[in-house]
């Protein structure tokens, strides 16, 4: 089965607002196996609106549409969707007894609002539980169908799932399941796998927290995807080892999070080019007041001197960006905190010139990194990699 989704509105074209929608949809459809072969954005036009649906009801089974089905000129979703049906237009008398219960005794806006309680004879309107525009299943001329939603997100959501899954035909199941790799860069990690495969597929992208490789198996059966799926990251574990961090919704801090609690170690760390970023961003994990330690913004050299016994020789002689700075740092953050794992930085987020350190237990990795990009990209990147090495120190033991 294929389908195309549609969104529906000037204002998405405009920028105004963000297509949510289209992903959603994207993602609920592929567990009914159901493949996605295209998305259109439109704006709300008749002519040009119908020239897309032209091509959709020939090459689709499901065009799905959301936008457009409200009560201004400019909603004409359903209008250029019924031109597809030889079915007369008629007055469904639910939907406008709802639109008589909503409006009350207000006559010109359930005039107005006449429109959305007219559809083709034997569609199927899906209620609207929440808002005032109903969907509608209108069964094209061609044989395929168009679902027409509200394009408000948590209505359409609702409607989807209570109203327009139940009459989803069920092609197949389909699975995915998201590796996510450190310090490679894409074209790094994607030279390694092979990406003629065709069932299960493996697909690399390059995301903004760091690169992932996407695992899609296609079965006729939940059980057999999921150990198509089980197949081939063994198959790819073997070829990444630990730099397969986490899977799925995992993140980075995370799991270090986790490795940490389970061993009873503690994290501290010493930012200067980020910031605070680091520990931040590991705060953020519910149960990280049973790893972390103790957290410092050491960005000005009094600072690193003052806190991290960074020697003002070395300052002078070498500058806060070196070696011998990152080093000195490292080495203070785990005298003044005893932490198993210490985590430091220092660098120059406008030319990418960046230190991160690692010290785990008895071990000690610096690390020089030349990064690209705009000054706060610089910065995320700074704490992607640092963490990365963190993992990776931490699961080596």
């Amino acid at each position: 089965m294929k389908a195309e989704i549609y969104s529906i509105g000037s204002e998405i074209l405009l920028g105004n607002i963000l297509d949510t929608n289209s992903q959603y949809l994207a993602t609920k459809l592929q567990e009914f196996g159901i493949d996605v072969h295209r998305f259109v954005t439109i704006g709300d036009n008749f002519n040009r609106l119908k020239n897309e649906f032209e091509k959709s009801i020939k090459n689709a089974d499901y065009i799905i549409c959301t936008g457009g089905l409200g009560p201004t000129a400019d909603d004409i979703t359903k209008e250029v969707a019924m031109k597809f049906s030889d079915e007369e237009r008629v007055l469904d008398q639910k939907s406008y007894d709802r639109l008589k219960e909503y409006f009350g005794d207000d006559e010109t806006a359930l005039s107005e609002n006449m429109k959305q309680a007219i559809f083709p004879k034997n569609s199927i309107i899906l209620d609207n539980e929440i808002g005032t525009a109903p969907g509608v299943i209108i069964n094209t001329t061609e044989n395929s169908k168009i679902i027409l939603m509200p394009g408000v997100p948590h209505e359409m959501k609702e409607m989807f799932e209570n109203k327009v899954k139940r009459f989803l035909k069920r092609e197949a199941i389909i699975k995915s399941r998201i590796l996510k790799i450190a310090l490679l860069g894409e074209w790094d990690m994607a030279r390694r796998v092979d990406l003629n495969s065709k069932n299960p597929t493996v697909s690399p992208y390059a995301t903004e927290d760091g690169c992932i490789l996407r695992i899609t198996a296609k079965a006729d059966d939940e059980k057999i995807a999921q150990m198509m799926i089980e197949r081939k990251q063994e198959e790819l574990e073997a070829i990444f080892g630990n730099l397969i961090y986490a899977t799925d919704d995992q993140t980075r801090q995370s799991v270090l999070v986790e490795l940490l609690k389970q061993k009873g170690e503690k994290i501290s760390t010493a930012e200067s080019i980020t910031g605070g970023m680091i520990a931040s961003s590991i705060i953020d994990i519910p149960t990280a007041r049973e790893v972390i330690e103790e957290s410092y913004v050491t960005y000005s050299d009094e600072v690193k001197s003052k806190l991290l016994n960074v020697n003002k020789q070395t300052l002078e002689n070498y500058g806060a960006v070196s070696l011998e700075c990152a080093i000195e740092m490292l080495e203070g953050l785990y005298e003044k905190t005893k932490s198993e794992l210490c985590v430091i930085t220092t660098g120059f987020a406008h030319t990418g010139e960046v230190f991160v350190g690692i010290k785990y237990k008895d071990r000690r990795f610096v690390k020089k990194l030349n990064l690209k990009g705009s000054r706060n990209h610089v910065r995320k990147w700074a704490v992607n990699k640092a963490l990365d090495y963190a993992l990776l120190m931490d699961r080596s033991n």
